[in-house]
């Protein structure tokens, strides 16, 4: 299981990444974008989780 640290760690990569390659022209973007990255992340946590035996 990732600590919170480490999936704050990603979002922040992933905001910087979606950030270069496409810059928010509004507050409103930036925080939808904000939101996605999250729920990016929420996933990618989740089918790493499912990828892992269980710990019996």
């Amino acid at each position: 299981m990732r600590s919170t640290e480490a999936i704050r760690e990603r979002i922040a990569e992933l905001e910087s990444i979606y950030d270069n390659q496409d810059p928010p022209s509004s507050p409103l973007e930036d925080e939808q974008e904000t939101v996605l990255l999250r729920a990016i992340e929420e996933l990618e946590w989740v089918l790493d989780e499912r990828e892992q035996p269980p710990d019996y």
